[in-house]
């Protein structure tokens, strides 16, 4: 196959550069598990630390978003981007030929390439996209020969199919259409619902995966992609035209689709200007032209309610016919190299940042656990050494009035741990409350009852009477759980405070659970639904399979929330109090050994001198996991993976 220039090295520099970062730090926590144990430092909270690092740093995909109105350019903008190096043009972007369906891009390597298509007659069963995934016998599939430019182009060009539909069929689709469905008359509609593209390429290789969407009419009738696939993906292109500015339809998938409640201001989110090509005026000078792009790209900022370095003018036409025949000064002309390096930086902070919160965050905090662990030992082996110093000046009676002492000392002790396990007791009961509520178990049987009761009516008031009482059945969970954890946070605020006041432990607070977040999102959701049950699309949305397909959709994603509320507050439940069980067991073995220490010292002042020397190899020992500790947190805090500073889209 033909190849004037190699695949974009800038983006591939900036993935493998984050790969080997992911690695080394992979390798890393690989390596400190059994060190952990070795030392007697593997508590569950470390564990679980490390375990939640590993599954977020292996999971090596960054998904970029494509999206926008028909013809504005985003397959092209797809092509000039990632496929240059082909030499000529590999999805289909010609005037009046462009992609009619969502199209997932990707590289699995275990495959040989190939292409696979979901007929849009898919939509009439209630299968979700996800569920479609695993039935290869749902999909037409096409093995892709790389080496013939022919028939490349011929397979690739299936994605521009559709096929005469009436307008009831195209209705009972779920595809709106301008007028009420009727037998009468007859339209196009998309040939295929969903694509899947197995191809070879370095970057899809490391992992980034593309999503084309099509227009407004694609992006809508499907939730999934709508609600999950957009929101999830690293980073979204937002395509206008030039030559149109920001239309009325361009404005609607913005504020439905790309700016949904909650989104506001989120990273990744970039806008393109595209077809500037059909501003470059030969009756107006070079300066002029840039004015102009730079003007309407601060309108369209200003309308769309971004800053104004996350708007980016581009012709991504020129840019792959210069990128094809090797034109630097029209490639730089094309402004696809600012768009480029910030799509670039913009992926990796994101992945950054949420493998830093779920990463860093977390195994720094465990380590700082152990290291007040460790701060703890240190101190009470120096309180001992002092002490045990002391007795071999103490005459007989004054051994046996510090033993009385002790032994007064740890009756009272004693008693908090009584009351320690009393609170303890309590403390999981509420827990189990906690949990029962946001256990999405018991949550699907109210679900199911919910869906029994809308047979025979999935219309667009059926929908509205089980959101009503979806969302019902939600609050009314969140309000337990909120008061259980509340009443788990006072508990836990008392018994630390008793530990700290009346035997001077010096454990800080631990990090106190909060269900706001989740409330907050399925707040969210709560509106999205609203914003679907009554908007006008949804009126011609009404046949049953597609309002299924929203609820099943709506559905999924509230039992995602509780389910990562439900890990969160069991995994809070086991390690909240671990810090504090661990000290608590520790002072007493303390009093122990000091009970121990007075009897023996009187009866020999040499005992006395080997309990010294073994504290004192003691602590050298837990000073050398001191460091070994501050060595890993330098080693978690590699500045090769420091977040880029920010670029401007003004070109």
């Amino acid at each position: 196959m033909a190849a004037s220039i190699m695949p974009n090295t800038k983006l591939c520099d900036q993935l493998g550069d984050f790969n080997a970062w992911r690695d080394r730090q992979l390798r890393l926590l690989k390596q400190l598990q059994p060190w952990f144990k070795q030392q007697g430092l593997y508590t569950l909270e470390t564990r679980n630390a490390i375990e939640q690092a590993q599954r977020a740093l292996r999971d090596k995909h960054m998904t970029v978003a494509v999206a926008g109105e028909f013809s504005r350019g985003k397959t092209e903008l797809i092509n000039a981007l990632f496929f240059a190096h082909h030499g000529r043009r590999l999805l289909p972007a010609d005037a009046g030929r462009t992609t009619m369906c969502p199209t997932e891009i990707f590289c699995d390597s275990s495959q040989p390439p190939y292409l696979r298509l979901l007929p849009i007659e898919s939509r009439r069963n209630e299968y979700s996209l996800a569920s479609l995934r695993d039935q290869p016998d749902q999909w037409i599939h096409a093995d892709l020969d790389l080496d013939d430019p022919e028939s490349l182009s011929r397979d690739l060009q299936k994605l521009t199919q559709s096929r005469p539909a009436t307008r009831r069929e195209a209705a009972e689709l779920g595809l709106v259409v301008d007028t009420a469905p009727s037998d009468a008359g007859e339209l196009n509609i998309p040939r295929w619902r969903f694509a899947q593209l197995n191809i070879r390429h370095p970057l899809l290789a490391q992992g980034l995966r593309i999503l084309d969407t099509p227009g407004l009419n694609a992006i809508g009738s499907e939730p999934e992609l709508t609600f999950e696939m957009l929101p999830s993906a690293h980073a979204v292109l937002f395509v206008l035209a030039a030559d149109t500015g920001v239309t009325r339809s361009d404005l609607h998938v913005w504020q439905r689709f790309i700016q949904r409640p909650g989104h506001v201001g989120r990273r990744g989110l970039m806008v393109v200007l595209n077809k500037t090509d059909t501003l470059w005026d030969d009756l107006r000078s070079s300066r002029q032209i840039a004015e102009s792009i730079v003007k309407q790209c601060r309108e369209v900022a200003h309308t769309l309610g971004v800053n104004h370095d996350q708007v980016f003018a581009a012709s991504a036409q020129k840019a792959l016919l210069a990128r094809v025949q090797n034109n630097a000064a029209l490639e730089q002309r094309s402004g696809i190299a600012s768009l480029e390096r910030y799509l670039g930086e913009a992926m990796m902070a994101n992945r950054l940042d949420i493998i830093r919160h779920e990463h860093t965050y977390r195994v720094q905090q465990a380590l700082e656990a152990l290291e007040t662990l460790i701060r703890r030992r240190l101190e009470r082996n120096g309180n001992q050494r002092r002490n045990l110093a002391a007795l071999a000046d103490q005459s007989d009676a004054a051994i046996s009035r510090m033993l009385e002492s002790a032994q007064y000392a740890q009756a009272h002790y004693q008693a908090s741990v009584d009351a320690y396990k009393q609170s303890l007791s309590s403390f999981n009961e509420h827990g189990r409350t906690l949990l029962s509520a946001l256990d999405v178990r018991t949550l699907d049987q109210t679900l199911d009852a919910i869906r029994a009761s809308m047979t025979g009516a999935w219309t667009t008031h059926g929908l509205k009477e089980a959101m009503r009482a979806l969302f019902k059945e939600i609050n009314m969970r969140l309000e337990v759980a909120g008061k259980q954890a509340q009443q788990m946070r006072r508990l836990l605020r008392t018994v630390y405070r008793r530990f700290q006041s009346e035997h001077d432990f010096k454990l800080a607070m631990p990090a106190m659970i909060s269900i706001v977040r989740h409330q907050v999102e399925l707040g969210l959701l709560d509106q999205e639904a609203e914003i679907f049950r009554n908007s006008a699309r949804t009126t011609l949305m009404e046949q049953h399979f597609v309002t299924k397909r929203y609820f099943r959709t709506i559905v999924s994603r509230s039992q995602g929330i509780f389910q990562m509320a439900y890990e969160e507050a069991k995994q809070w439940r086991e390690t909240a109090l671990l810090p504090l069980s661990i000290e608590v067991k520790e002072h007493r073995d303390a009093l122990t050994r000091q009970m121990a220490d007075l009897r023996h010292a009187a009866d020999s002042r040499k005992t006395i001198q080997q309990r010294i020397e073994a504290l004192q190899r003691d602590d050298t020992r837990l000073r050398t996991q001191m460091m070994s500790i501050g060595k890993v947190h330098a080693l978690l805090l590699d500045p090769s993976a420091t977040t880029p500073a920010r670029v401007s889209g003004q070109n």
